[in-house]
Protein backbone atom coordinates (compact mmCIF):
# COMPACT_ATOMS: atom_id res chain seq x y z
CA UNK A 1 0.00 0.00 0.00
CA UNK A 2 1.19 3.21 -0.47
CA UNK A 3 2.34 5.48 1.75
CA UNK A 4 -0.84 7.55 2.46
CA UNK A 5 0.58 9.12 6.50
CA UNK A 6 -0.28 13.02 6.31
CA UNK A 7 -0.69 12.72 2.18
CA UNK A 8 -4.28 14.39 2.21
CA UNK A 9 -3.06 17.41 4.01
CA UNK A 10 0.06 18.27 2.49
CA UNK A 11 -1.28 16.84 -0.97
CA UNK A 12 -3.83 20.07 -0.16
CA UNK A 13 -1.57 22.04 1.02
CA UNK A 14 0.18 21.98 -2.31
CA UNK A 15 -2.55 22.83 -3.97
CA UNK A 16 -2.95 25.95 -2.23
CA UNK A 17 0.72 26.99 -3.28
CA UNK A 18 0.20 25.89 -6.80
CA UNK A 19 -0.42 29.11 -8.21
CA UNK A 20 4.00 29.68 -7.52
CA UNK A 21 4.74 25.73 -9.62
CA UNK A 22 2.65 27.42 -12.38
CA UNK A 23 4.75 30.12 -12.89
CA UNK A 24 7.83 28.16 -13.65
CA UNK A 25 6.47 25.68 -15.62
CA UNK A 26 5.26 28.29 -18.22
CA UNK A 27 9.00 28.60 -18.94
CA UNK A 28 9.13 25.30 -21.08
CA UNK A 29 7.81 24.65 -24.35
CA UNK A 30 5.50 22.07 -24.11
CA UNK A 31 1.74 23.26 -23.48
CA UNK A 32 0.47 22.39 -19.78
CA UNK A 33 -1.94 19.68 -20.01
CA UNK A 34 -4.19 20.02 -17.19
CA UNK A 35 -4.74 23.50 -14.94
CA UNK A 36 -7.53 21.52 -12.40
CA UNK A 37 -5.24 21.56 -9.83
CA UNK A 38 -4.49 25.38 -10.23
CA UNK A 39 -8.40 25.94 -10.53
CA UNK A 40 -8.69 23.68 -7.28
CA UNK A 41 -6.29 26.17 -5.20
CA UNK A 42 -9.11 29.05 -6.79
CA UNK A 43 -11.79 27.37 -5.19
CA UNK A 44 -10.14 26.54 -1.65
CA UNK A 45 -8.76 30.63 -1.38
CA UNK A 46 -12.22 31.60 -1.87
CA UNK A 47 -13.74 28.80 0.16
CA UNK A 48 -11.73 27.88 2.99
CA UNK A 49 -14.01 25.59 4.06
CA UNK A 50 -13.72 23.15 1.28
CA UNK A 51 -10.04 21.96 2.89
CA UNK A 52 -11.82 20.06 5.74
CA UNK A 53 -14.25 19.01 3.07
CA UNK A 54 -12.05 17.89 1.19
CA UNK A 55 -10.06 15.64 3.62
CA UNK A 56 -13.39 14.52 4.96
CA UNK A 57 -13.90 13.21 1.83
CA UNK A 58 -10.69 11.08 0.86
CA UNK A 59 -11.65 9.18 4.32
CA UNK A 60 -15.39 9.00 3.42
CA UNK A 61 -14.62 7.41 -0.08
CA UNK A 62 -11.80 5.10 1.25
CA UNK A 63 -14.87 3.72 3.53
CA UNK A 64 -16.84 3.78 1.12
CA UNK A 65 -14.62 1.50 -1.03
CA UNK A 66 -13.11 -0.86 1.99
CA UNK A 67 -16.99 -1.78 3.04
CA UNK A 68 -18.41 -1.85 -0.35
CA UNK A 69 -15.68 -4.25 -1.81
CA UNK A 70 -18.56 -7.36 -2.13
CA UNK A 71 -21.35 -5.26 -3.86
CA UNK A 72 -18.70 -3.43 -6.47
CA UNK A 73 -17.92 -7.48 -7.47
CA UNK A 74 -21.97 -8.42 -7.73
CA UNK A 75 -22.52 -4.70 -9.79
CA UNK A 76 -19.73 -5.25 -12.26
CA UNK A 77 -21.37 -5.58 -15.43
CA UNK A 78 -23.79 -2.31 -14.51
CA UNK A 79 -22.81 0.41 -16.79
CA UNK A 80 -23.77 3.67 -15.61
CA UNK A 81 -24.50 6.60 -18.84
CA UNK A 82 -22.94 10.02 -17.85
CA UNK A 83 -25.36 12.71 -20.26
CA UNK A 84 -23.38 15.15 -22.00
CA UNK A 85 -23.69 18.83 -23.30
CA UNK A 86 -21.27 20.14 -24.85
CA UNK A 87 -20.92 24.35 -24.82
CA UNK A 88 -19.14 25.65 -27.61
CA UNK A 89 -18.23 29.92 -27.07
CA UNK A 90 -16.82 30.95 -30.14
CA UNK A 91 -15.88 34.26 -31.59
CA UNK A 92 -16.65 33.58 -34.61
CA UNK A 93 -18.60 36.34 -36.37
CA UNK A 94 -19.88 34.54 -39.44
CA UNK A 95 -21.17 32.02 -37.06
CA UNK A 96 -19.32 29.18 -39.58
CA UNK A 97 -19.07 25.94 -38.18
CA UNK A 98 -15.59 23.80 -38.43
CA UNK A 99 -12.75 24.13 -40.16
CA UNK A 100 -9.08 24.57 -39.40
CA UNK A 101 -8.11 27.19 -36.88
CA UNK A 102 -11.97 27.53 -36.17
CA UNK A 103 -13.15 27.17 -32.15
CA UNK A 104 -16.69 26.94 -33.54
CA UNK A 105 -15.97 23.18 -34.20
CA UNK A 106 -17.87 20.57 -36.19
CA UNK A 107 -20.42 17.99 -34.87
CA UNK A 108 -18.41 15.56 -36.14
CA UNK A 109 -15.25 16.60 -34.19
CA UNK A 110 -17.68 16.76 -30.89
CA UNK A 111 -18.87 13.33 -31.62
CA UNK A 112 -15.06 11.97 -31.78
CA UNK A 113 -14.90 13.18 -28.44
CA UNK A 114 -17.68 11.50 -27.02
CA UNK A 115 -16.65 8.07 -28.85
CA UNK A 116 -12.94 8.58 -27.59
CA UNK A 117 -14.58 8.30 -24.16
CA UNK A 118 -16.78 5.94 -24.45
CA UNK A 119 -13.49 3.69 -25.98
CA UNK A 120 -11.22 5.23 -23.16
CA UNK A 121 -13.59 4.54 -19.94
CA UNK A 122 -14.60 1.11 -21.72
CA UNK A 123 -10.89 -0.40 -22.21
CA UNK A 124 -11.54 -0.28 -25.50
CA UNK A 125 -8.96 1.91 -27.20
CA UNK A 126 -6.98 -0.42 -28.75
CA UNK A 127 -3.85 1.50 -27.38
CA UNK A 128 -1.36 -0.93 -25.51
CA UNK A 129 1.25 -0.23 -23.18
CA UNK A 130 3.76 -2.15 -20.63
CA UNK A 131 0.83 -2.49 -18.19
CA UNK A 132 -2.25 -2.34 -20.38
CA UNK A 133 -3.09 -5.72 -20.89
CA UNK A 134 -2.28 -6.50 -16.68
CA UNK A 135 -4.19 -3.63 -15.12
CA UNK A 136 -6.65 -2.51 -17.21
CA UNK A 137 -10.60 -2.40 -16.45
CA UNK A 138 -13.27 -1.54 -17.90
CA UNK A 139 -15.16 1.13 -15.57
CA UNK A 140 -18.39 0.45 -16.44
CA UNK A 141 -18.85 4.69 -17.13
CA UNK A 142 -19.90 5.38 -20.49
CA UNK A 143 -21.13 8.90 -22.11
CA UNK A 144 -23.92 10.16 -24.31
CA UNK A 145 -23.80 13.02 -26.33
CA UNK A 146 -27.51 15.52 -25.73
CA UNK A 147 -26.96 18.08 -27.21
CA UNK A 148 -24.35 20.97 -28.31
CA UNK A 149 -24.88 24.84 -27.70
CA UNK A 150 -23.13 27.07 -29.80
CA UNK A 151 -22.43 30.59 -28.60
CA UNK A 152 -20.75 33.42 -29.91
CA UNK A 153 -18.96 35.81 -27.76
CA UNK A 154 -16.13 38.65 -29.01
CA UNK A 155 -14.16 37.48 -26.19
CA UNK A 156 -11.21 35.76 -28.18
CA UNK A 157 -9.68 33.31 -25.18
CA UNK A 158 -10.52 32.04 -21.71
CA UNK A 159 -8.68 31.37 -18.70
CA UNK A 160 -8.82 28.09 -17.61
CA UNK A 161 -8.11 29.07 -13.80
CA UNK A 162 -10.68 31.92 -13.27
CA UNK A 163 -12.76 32.43 -16.21
CA UNK A 164 -15.34 29.56 -15.06
CA UNK A 165 -17.50 32.19 -14.05
CA UNK A 166 -17.75 34.05 -17.12
CA UNK A 167 -18.24 30.77 -19.35
CA UNK A 168 -21.33 29.75 -17.08
CA UNK A 169 -22.59 33.47 -17.84
CA UNK A 170 -22.19 33.19 -21.61
CA UNK A 171 -23.35 29.59 -21.84
CA UNK A 172 -25.49 28.60 -18.26
CA UNK A 173 -25.18 25.06 -17.33
CA UNK A 174 -27.79 22.84 -17.79
CA UNK A 175 -28.77 21.69 -14.20
CA UNK A 176 -25.31 19.95 -13.48
CA UNK A 177 -26.87 17.17 -11.11
CA UNK A 178 -28.36 15.81 -14.30
CA UNK A 179 -25.46 16.48 -17.25
CA UNK A 180 -21.77 16.77 -17.50
CA UNK A 181 -21.84 20.28 -18.80
CA UNK A 182 -18.56 20.45 -21.32
CA UNK A 183 -17.12 23.88 -22.45
CA UNK A 184 -15.02 24.43 -25.33
CA UNK A 185 -13.46 27.41 -26.07
CA UNK A 186 -9.55 28.67 -26.83
CA UNK A 187 -7.49 28.84 -23.59
CA UNK A 188 -5.05 31.24 -22.49
CA UNK A 189 -1.63 30.08 -21.15
CA UNK A 190 -0.92 26.95 -23.33
CA UNK A 191 -3.43 24.90 -21.20
CA UNK A 192 -5.23 22.02 -22.65
CA UNK A 193 -8.18 21.57 -20.44
CA UNK A 194 -9.29 22.01 -16.64
CA UNK A 195 -12.39 20.27 -14.89
CA UNK A 196 -14.06 20.98 -11.28
CA UNK A 197 -13.54 18.50 -8.66
CA UNK A 198 -16.48 16.93 -6.42
CA UNK A 199 -16.73 17.29 -3.32
CA UNK A 200 -18.42 14.93 -0.79
CA UNK A 201 -20.19 16.68 1.57
CA UNK A 202 -22.17 16.55 5.37
CA UNK A 203 -20.98 13.02 5.82
CA UNK A 204 -22.85 10.32 8.10
CA UNK A 205 -24.94 7.59 8.44
CA UNK A 206 -28.12 9.60 7.60
CA UNK A 207 -26.83 11.68 4.48
CA UNK A 208 -24.56 9.24 3.41
CA UNK A 209 -23.03 12.17 1.28
CA UNK A 210 -26.10 13.35 -0.61
CA UNK A 211 -26.27 16.57 1.20
CA UNK A 212 -26.21 19.57 -0.83
CA UNK A 213 -24.45 22.22 0.93
CA UNK A 214 -21.22 22.10 -1.63
CA UNK A 215 -21.35 26.07 -1.73
CA UNK A 216 -24.69 24.69 -4.03
CA UNK A 217 -25.30 28.54 -4.84
CA UNK A 218 -22.03 29.22 -6.70
CA UNK A 219 -19.98 25.97 -7.45
CA UNK A 220 -23.12 24.46 -9.15
CA UNK A 221 -23.15 26.74 -12.01
CA UNK A 222 -19.73 25.47 -12.95
CA UNK A 223 -19.65 22.11 -12.42
CA UNK A 224 -17.91 20.34 -15.82
CA UNK A 225 -15.27 20.38 -17.48
CA UNK A 226 -13.22 23.26 -20.01
CA UNK A 227 -11.60 22.12 -23.23
CA UNK A 228 -9.31 23.94 -25.39
CA UNK A 229 -10.75 23.27 -28.86
CA UNK A 230 -7.70 22.53 -30.40
CA UNK A 231 -7.27 19.32 -28.29
CA UNK A 232 -11.19 18.27 -28.30
CA UNK A 233 -11.82 15.34 -30.28
CA UNK A 234 -9.68 13.68 -32.45
CA UNK A 235 -8.04 13.71 -35.99
CA UNK A 236 -9.53 17.26 -36.57
CA UNK A 237 -8.63 20.07 -39.05
CA UNK A 238 -9.04 22.01 -35.89
CA UNK A 239 -6.79 19.78 -33.75
CA UNK A 240 -3.33 21.42 -33.90
CA UNK A 241 -1.01 19.09 -32.29
CA UNK A 242 0.61 15.68 -33.18
CA UNK A 243 0.94 14.77 -29.32
CA UNK A 244 -2.30 15.81 -27.85
CA UNK A 245 -4.90 14.93 -30.94
CA UNK A 246 -6.60 11.64 -29.60
CA UNK A 247 -9.01 13.16 -27.43
CA UNK A 248 -7.32 12.18 -24.02
CA UNK A 249 -7.22 15.74 -22.42
CA UNK A 250 -11.19 15.60 -22.02
CA UNK A 251 -10.81 11.37 -20.67
CA UNK A 252 -8.29 12.91 -18.09
CA UNK A 253 -10.08 16.05 -17.44
CA UNK A 254 -13.48 13.75 -16.69
CA UNK A 255 -11.31 11.43 -14.63
CA UNK A 256 -10.35 14.56 -12.73
CA UNK A 257 -14.55 15.52 -12.44
CA UNK A 258 -15.13 12.03 -10.59
CA UNK A 259 -12.34 12.27 -8.42
CA UNK A 260 -9.51 10.92 -9.64
CA UNK A 261 -5.88 12.50 -9.49
CA UNK A 262 -2.55 12.71 -10.95
CA UNK A 263 -0.65 9.55 -10.46
CA UNK A 264 2.03 11.23 -8.73
CA UNK A 265 -0.02 12.89 -6.28
CA UNK A 266 0.76 16.50 -7.05
CA UNK A 267 3.43 16.16 -5.10
CA UNK A 268 7.17 14.17 -5.80
CA UNK A 269 6.29 10.44 -4.97
CA UNK A 270 2.75 11.57 -3.87
CA UNK A 271 -0.27 9.12 -3.58
CA UNK A 272 -3.43 9.11 -5.71
CA UNK A 273 -5.34 6.94 -3.26
CA UNK A 274 -4.65 4.28 -5.88
CA UNK A 275 -2.58 1.31 -4.64
CA UNK A 276 -2.31 -0.68 -7.88
CA UNK A 277 -1.12 2.76 -10.01
CA UNK A 278 2.54 2.49 -9.01
CA UNK A 279 4.11 5.56 -7.21
CA UNK A 280 6.04 7.99 -9.36
CA UNK A 281 8.09 11.29 -8.61
CA UNK A 282 6.40 13.76 -10.32
CA UNK A 283 4.52 13.74 -14.60
CA UNK A 284 5.77 12.59 -17.28
CA UNK A 285 5.58 15.65 -19.74
CA UNK A 286 7.11 14.70 -22.75
CA UNK A 287 6.87 14.72 -26.80
CA UNK A 288 8.19 11.26 -26.82
CA UNK A 289 5.25 9.60 -29.36
CA UNK A 290 7.24 6.15 -28.84
CA UNK A 291 6.45 5.85 -24.97
CA UNK A 292 9.77 5.04 -23.97
CA UNK A 293 10.12 3.59 -20.52
CA UNK A 294 9.85 6.29 -17.85
CA UNK A 295 11.11 4.96 -14.18
CA UNK A 296 10.88 6.65 -10.52
CA UNK A 297 12.77 6.54 -7.24
CA UNK A 298 10.32 6.74 -4.07
CA UNK A 299 11.38 5.82 -0.89
CA UNK A 300 14.50 3.92 -1.92
CA UNK A 301 12.30 1.86 -4.32
CA UNK A 302 12.61 1.92 -8.19
CA UNK A 303 9.37 1.65 -9.99
CA UNK A 304 8.19 1.76 -13.66
CA UNK A 305 5.68 4.91 -14.32
CA UNK A 306 2.41 3.76 -15.32
CA UNK A 307 3.02 6.54 -18.39
CA UNK A 308 -0.21 4.47 -19.66
CA UNK A 309 -2.85 6.06 -17.34
CA UNK A 310 -4.86 8.02 -18.83
CA UNK A 311 -4.15 10.53 -15.16
CA UNK A 312 -0.38 11.04 -16.29
CA UNK A 313 0.16 13.85 -18.66
CA UNK A 314 1.88 11.28 -21.36
CA UNK A 315 1.09 11.93 -25.10
CA UNK A 316 -2.09 11.07 -26.12
CA UNK A 317 -0.51 8.39 -27.67
CA UNK A 318 0.96 6.54 -24.93
CA UNK A 319 -2.68 6.52 -22.87
CA UNK A 320 -4.83 3.48 -22.52
CA UNK A 321 -5.32 2.73 -18.40
CA UNK A 322 -7.41 3.09 -16.07
CA UNK A 323 -7.34 0.69 -13.07
CA UNK A 324 -9.36 -1.12 -10.69
CA UNK A 325 -8.73 0.96 -8.10
CA UNK A 326 -9.41 3.92 -9.81
CA UNK A 327 -12.61 2.61 -11.31
CA UNK A 328 -13.71 2.05 -7.69
CA UNK A 329 -12.67 5.57 -6.94
CA UNK A 330 -14.50 6.95 -9.14
CA UNK A 331 -18.04 4.78 -8.54
CA UNK A 332 -17.24 5.72 -5.06
CA UNK A 333 -17.01 9.46 -5.69
CA UNK A 334 -20.53 8.57 -8.19
CA UNK A 335 -22.27 7.75 -4.66
CA UNK A 336 -21.33 10.12 -2.33
CA UNK A 337 -20.92 13.70 -4.11
CA UNK A 338 -23.81 15.52 -3.87
CA UNK A 339 -24.51 16.14 -7.63
CA UNK A 340 -22.69 13.00 -9.00
CA UNK A 341 -25.30 11.02 -7.01
CA UNK A 342 -28.54 12.76 -8.58
CA UNK A 343 -26.98 12.09 -11.77
CA UNK A 344 -26.11 8.36 -11.31
CA UNK A 345 -29.88 8.43 -10.05
CA UNK A 346 -32.02 9.81 -13.03
CA UNK A 347 -29.50 7.90 -15.09
CA UNK A 348 -30.79 4.21 -13.66
CA UNK A 349 -34.10 5.24 -14.56
CA UNK A 350 -35.88 3.10 -17.69
CA UNK A 351 -38.60 3.78 -19.50
CA UNK A 352 -40.77 5.33 -22.56
CA UNK A 353 -42.54 7.89 -20.68
CA UNK A 354 -41.89 11.02 -19.79
CA UNK A 355 -41.97 11.61 -16.00
CA UNK A 356 -42.36 14.97 -14.24
CA UNK A 357 -42.07 15.56 -10.20
CA UNK A 358 -42.95 19.54 -9.56
CA UNK A 359 -42.79 20.40 -6.04
CA UNK A 360 -43.29 22.26 -3.56
CA UNK A 361 -47.31 22.01 -4.95
CA UNK A 362 -48.69 24.69 -3.18
CA UNK A 363 -45.65 26.93 -3.53
CA UNK A 364 -44.79 30.99 -3.34
CA UNK A 365 -41.15 31.26 -3.80
CA UNK A 366 -39.08 28.61 -6.00
CA UNK A 367 -41.09 25.33 -7.57
CA UNK A 368 -38.94 23.08 -8.10
CA UNK A 369 -39.01 19.81 -11.03
CA UNK A 370 -37.64 16.35 -11.79
CA UNK A 371 -38.39 15.44 -15.13
CA UNK A 372 -37.59 11.85 -16.78
CA UNK A 373 -37.07 11.74 -20.66
CA UNK A 374 -36.34 8.18 -22.33
CA UNK A 375 -33.25 8.05 -23.80
CA UNK A 376 -32.02 11.60 -22.69
CA UNK A 377 -34.45 13.27 -24.72
CA UNK A 378 -34.18 17.30 -24.60
CA UNK A 379 -37.25 18.62 -23.34
CA UNK A 380 -38.76 22.35 -22.73
CA UNK A 381 -40.71 23.56 -20.18
CA UNK A 382 -43.56 26.57 -20.35
CA UNK A 383 -46.31 27.61 -17.85
CA UNK A 384 -49.78 28.80 -18.91
CA UNK A 385 -52.14 30.66 -16.31
CA UNK A 386 -55.92 29.30 -15.69
CA UNK A 387 -56.79 31.56 -18.72
CA UNK A 388 -55.05 29.76 -21.00
CA UNK A 389 -52.31 32.38 -21.67
CA UNK A 390 -48.63 31.47 -21.75
CA UNK A 391 -46.92 32.99 -18.66
CA UNK A 392 -43.50 31.29 -19.19
CA UNK A 393 -42.10 30.86 -22.64
CA UNK A 394 -40.55 27.39 -23.69
CA UNK A 395 -37.06 27.17 -21.73
CA UNK A 396 -34.97 23.94 -22.49
CA UNK A 397 -34.20 22.38 -20.12
CA UNK A 398 -35.68 23.99 -16.86
CA UNK A 399 -35.20 22.46 -13.61
CA UNK A 400 -36.39 25.62 -11.43
CA UNK A 401 -39.10 28.27 -11.50
CA UNK A 402 -39.04 31.68 -9.57
CA UNK A 403 -42.65 32.18 -8.74
CA UNK A 404 -42.77 35.24 -6.72
CA UNK A 405 -44.15 37.78 -9.45
CA UNK A 406 -46.71 35.22 -10.37
CA UNK A 407 -50.16 36.09 -9.20
CA UNK A 408 -51.97 33.69 -6.83
CA UNK A 409 -53.62 31.44 -8.72
CA UNK A 410 -53.77 28.12 -10.68
CA UNK A 411 -51.18 27.03 -12.93
CA UNK A 412 -49.87 24.62 -16.05
CA UNK A 413 -46.42 23.15 -16.10
CA UNK A 414 -46.29 21.59 -18.92
CA UNK A 415 -43.04 19.30 -20.20
CA UNK A 416 -42.67 18.63 -24.21
CA UNK A 417 -40.30 16.49 -25.97
CA UNK A 418 -40.16 15.64 -29.94
CA UNK A 419 -42.74 12.56 -29.17
CA UNK A 420 -44.53 13.27 -25.46
CA UNK A 421 -46.15 16.48 -23.85
CA UNK A 422 -47.11 16.30 -20.25
CA UNK A 423 -49.07 18.78 -18.07
CA UNK A 424 -48.93 19.31 -14.58
CA UNK A 425 -50.98 21.84 -11.89
CA UNK A 426 -49.34 23.78 -9.25
CA UNK A 427 -50.92 26.92 -7.25
CA UNK A 428 -49.04 29.91 -6.19
CA UNK A 429 -50.14 31.18 -2.90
Amino acid sequence: MKNRSSSILLGLLLVLGSSELVSAQLSGTLPERCASTQRDSLRLAKNPALLNLRLRSEEAIERHINSNKASLRTSADEIITIPVVVHVVHNQTDRKVGGATNVNISDEQIQSQIDVLNEDYGNASGYKGFYTDSLAVDTKIRFKLVTVLRTYNVKAQFSPISDADDLAAISPAWVTNRYLNIWVCRLTDRYLGTSQFPVVTEINDRTNGLATSENEETDALTDGLIIDSRYFGRNSSAITSSIYNLGRTTTHEVGHWLGLIHIWGDRNCGTDYCDDTPTAYTKNETTDLSCSPVYSQCRSTVTRNMIENYMDYSPDACMSIFTNDQKERMHAVLALSPRRAKLVEYSKITGDEVLVEIYPNPVNKILSANIFTPNFDVYTVSVYNQKGQKVVADVANRTNLDVTTFPSGLYFYKVTTASQTITKRFVVR
